[in-house]
């Protein structure tokens, strides 16, 4: 084996050693962020205006201003109306939106 033959040898033989393995890690990590977007997409939920209680209704705007549900929109307007009222509202419990909704329990 001359000088040439030896040397693209050793080139081979490192690109096997370290090449490949990192190419594998490579494609495994692709897959991974692959599988991950796809489980958060069909995980997400739209937040539209249509999804909100007051859209739904149909509200005017003067009930919307005194809605704790609409003042608070950053949770379920029927949890804000609970907490600052005491007590569920009988008209939420035939909404069709918190009848719906995933449970917190």
């Amino acid at each position: 084996m001359n000088g040439t033959q030896a040397t693209f040898t050793m080139v081979l033989l490192f690109a096997l050693r370290c090449v490949v393995p990192l190419a594998v890690v490579m494609g495994i990590g692709y897959a991974m962020n692959w599988l991950v977007d796809r489980w958060e997409a069909e995980a997400a939920v739209p937040t539209q205006k249509a999804d909100r209680c007051w859209a739904f209704k149909q509200c005017d705007e003067a009930s919307r201003e005194e809605c704790p549900g609409f003042t608070q929109q950053m949770a379920p307007c029927w949890l804000v109306r609970t907490r600052t009222e005491g007590h569920l509202p009988d008209d939420c419990l035939t909404c069709p939106m918190y009848n719906e909704a995933p449970s917190f329990a």
